[in-house]
């Protein structure tokens, strides 16, 4: 969703506010089903059994049991978020489920590093500013095993059939609620062309009464920020 282009915010700061109410919130909305939406997105994108699982923006680890399903303990999740608070969460989830497969790093993204190439990227609930994410996108790419890594991104849009009038509302309320780093103008973007030109022969699936979409791919090097 194409926001303020101003790649000085820092977006992570935002969430400092709705940490303790940020999971309530999303179930809200999706009726409770985050954990199965989320899961469906990395089966459309194709996630394996013992694959390396890069988890941007983690936030309070809503993904980590979705993407646990999938890989088993036999993978590994390098969940990176540059949000002590929302880190903290995530950490304490892993802890109460006895996921010892994950690898924590509080960090921006453009500053991240690793030991090793990731199989597979997750971009859940991220994406919010274009050239902002385009710089990110770039840098994963060159973490990722180079034939075979996957990017994989998940999130909200406005619905284009009758329910948009019905939806509009509700998430202006909750987005008001949770002080989202983003508003509900950004909600009316066109994901599929403004993600899908990062990406090589993008998956494009849209579920939750087109109020979520994944869409998923191998990325295309160096894409042009702009």
């Amino acid at each position: 969703m194409e926001q303020n282009q101003n790649t000085n915010r820092d977006y992570s700061l935002e969430y400092n506010r709705s940490s303790k109410k940020y999971d309530f919130i999303v179930n809200l909305f999706q009726a409770g089903r985050d954990n199965a939406h989320r899961t469906k997105a990395l089966k459309i994108a194709g996630l394996k059994k013992g694959d390396t699982v890069l988890d941007l923006c983690c936030g309070s680890g809503l993904s980590l049991k979705a993407i646990q399903s999938i890989i088993g303990s036999g993978g590994k999740i390098i969940a990176v978020d540059a949000n002590d608070k929302m880190l903290a969460l995530a950490k304490k989830r892993a802890e109460k489920n006895n996921w010892n497969n994950i690898q924590f790093i509080q960090s921006d993204i453009e500053k991240l590093e690793l030991k090793g190439k990731i199989d597979f990227a997750f971009f859940a609930l991220c994406w919010y500013d274009k050239k902002q994410n385009t710089a990110w996108t770039n840098k994963v790419s060159q973490l990722m095993d180079k034939k075979n890594g996957t990017l994989c991104f998940l999130d909200y849009k406005l619905p284009e059939n009758g329910l948009r009038f019905i939806i509009t509302p509700l998430i202006w309320i909750l987005v008001k609620w949770l002080g989202e780093a983003y508003g509900l103008e950004d909600l009316k973007w066109n994901p599929k062309e403004e993600i899908g030109a990062l990406l090589k022969d993008p998956k494009y699936v849209e579920y939750y009464f087109g109020c979520l979409f994944t869409i998923s791919g191998k990325p295309k090097l160096s894409a042009a920020i702009n």
